[in-house]
């Protein structure tokens, strides 16, 4: 079984970068009106930004929880 080594610094930033980046084009998506593109069940789907800004908060609540 491989075990899982601790992620790199340069990993760590990468993946906060990215979930700034995320956050953000809801944001504006949001308040345009533009429904955002995701992965349902292996098939790419809208949703309204509404939605996809409450799916966003629920996983970072959900990350802390495990993470502590």
């Amino acid at each position: 079984m491989k075990t899982l080594s601790k992620p790199s610094r340069d990993g760590l930033m990468a993946e906060r970068v990215l979930k700034k980046a995320v956050a953000r084009v809801i944001e504006e998506n949001r308040r345009l009106g533009i429904p955002v593109a995701v992965i349902r069940k292996g098939r790419a789907v809208s949703i309204p930004a509404d939605e996809a800004l409450k799916l966003v908060r629920e996983h970072r609540t959900r990350y802390r929880a495990r993470k502590h």
